[in-house]
């Protein structure tokens, strides 16, 4: 599948960075989740660079990048990546979409760089309790499969589970062809140091939070989104339907409609 907008590429320090930079003025950064890259953003590319200025990376290990990249994995260290890439591109102060694990780098970026983020937009954010990080067995069965050789059962596996059961069967040719092309992946981040939900140091991030939630998304994200919801101190939710885990492609002229709206009116 070819990107919408060429891919540029950048190398900032020990990191070589493959990104899209598109349209002008307000900075808004779209980071991908689990087994996804930039192309995950296909249906938000075009519509968004409109309005703002758009910059999607694929995160360091990700596809357009090979197995070759042996630096930390971790989502403390894609927060850091974001930051450098920021920097980079004489960035002062960007909007943050994140999406599912995304959504764990879009809120460590934030606490650790607020200087860097003027809000937050969480797409069903990928962050767990500590109770349901231990009951969450699916992502083990998955890296079984792929180690094995099975790419599509240990892909479907995770997609089915974040997503609704039968959602992989049912996903068009170009998004299984990002999956497995980023399918090695869950073997770096079965090992990564867990991103649990910390009440306490939330709070503190006082800036605007857009929470954005499918309907049918499964468990645990409604009760992550519900916790986020009483836990920030400037929030508001928004509810897609019908959409599940992957609302930005179910939905995506809704999507990108909050998106917008929530950059007016925080500029506003």
């Amino acid at each position: 599948m070819t990107p919408s907008f060429p891919i540029k590429t950048l190398q900032a320090g020990n990191t070589l960075f493959h990104y899209q930079d598109e349209g002008t003025g307000t900075p808004l950064v779209l980071i991908h989740g689990s087994l996804c890259d930039l192309r995950y953003w296909r249906w938000q590319t075009a519509e968004l660079a409109q309005h703002c200025r758009i910059i999607v990376p694929s995160l360091p290990h990700y596809w357009p990048q090979t197995g070759n990249n042996h630096s930390e994995f971790s989502i403390y260290q894609h927060a850091r990546d974001i930051h450098t890439l920021l920097d980079a591109l004489e960035i002062d102060s960007a909007h943050i979409l994140g999406h599912s694990r995304g959504g764990s780098v879009a809120i460590e970026l934030a606490m650790e760089h607020a200087h860097k983020v003027s809000s937050l937009i969480l797409a069903d954010p990928g962050i767990r309790t500590r109770q349901q990080t231990s009951q969450a067995n699916f992502k083990h069965e998955a890296l079984l499969a792929i180690q094995e050789g099975e790419i599509d059962k240990g892909v479907a596996l995770f997609i089915d589970a974040v997503s609704g059961e039968g959602t992989w069967k049912r996903m068009v040719r170009w998004f299984k062809e990002m999956v497995r092309n980023n399918a090695q992946t869950l073997l770096l981040q079965t090992d990564e140091p867990a991103f649990y939900f910390d009440t306490s140091r939330f709070a503190s991030l006082n800036l605007p939070v857009c929470l954005l939630g499918g309907s049918d998304s499964p468990d645990p994200f409604p009760d992550i989104m519900s916790r986020l919801e009483y836990t920030l101190p400037q929030v508001y939710r928004h509810t897609l339907t019908p959409a599940s885990h992957g609302m930005n492609l179910s939905l995506p002229h809704e999507f990108n409609r909050i998106v917008l709206e929530h950059i007016r009116h925080t500029a506003a």
